[in-house]
């Protein structure tokens, strides 16, 4: 690991690790989700996972680089470092602290296409409030519908809701019996 050989793979990998933490953070301010199977993962989690690889990166690589004669990088290449890194890193705890209590669901059943519905459902004190995601093609979910509800209500985690699908397209009904849902249908547009 010592060797001047391995530095600049280091270096390279550390700016890959940035650069997808940098842009999956953007996917965050966009409203968007990652789904794998049955597993949602929001893009502040990866945003995280990737910043904490590329510190852990830069730390290895300037390691090996004492001692050695591998130049360090220039003073406004470690300030635009530093200012991505805080940016990401400030994405990511804003992101954290959103969810904080939210719960998603990947909903059953999927259109023919393929197509899935994420709800994501966050209630406190009298107050709650839900959003369901298209997941189109691929595993990103874009936000499609908002809704909100009386006494923290959470229609999608007690089952008060209907899924029919028209193709490619589907329509989410929550369901909220004596605690209303803001609007009840919601278009999840897939095509």
């Amino acid at each position: 690991m010592q060797s001047s050989l391995n530095i600049p793979v280091l270096r390279r990998l550390e700016t890959a690790c940035l650069a997808l933490a940098a842009m999956t953070a953007v996917a965050q301010l966009g409203a968007m989700l990652l789904v794998i199977g049955g597993t949602v993962l929001t893009f502040w989690a990866v945003s995280g996972m990737l910043l904490v690889a590329s510190v852990t990166l830069r730390m290895v690589s300037s390691r090996a680089a004492r001692g050695t004669d591998v130049p360090p990088f220039a003073a406004h290449v470690r300030l635009l470092r530093s200012i991505v890194a805080s940016a990401v890193c400030l994405i990511c705890l804003g992101g954290a602290f959103s969810d904080l209590g939210a719960s998603y669901r990947v909903l059953d059943p999927p259109a023919a296409n393929g197509c899935r519905a994420v709800a994501r459902e966050f209630s406190f004190l009298f107050a709650g409030r839900g959003d369901a995601y298209a997941v189109r093609f691929g595993w990103i979910g874009l936000r499609a519908s908002s809704w909100t509800t009386d006494d923290g209500y959470e229609p999608v985690a007690r089952g008060s809701y209907t899924l029919d699908w028209d193709g490619s397209d589907g329509v989410l009904n929550l369901i909220g019996g004596i605690d209303p849902v803001w609007p009840a249908a919601h278009a999840i547009p897939c095509s």
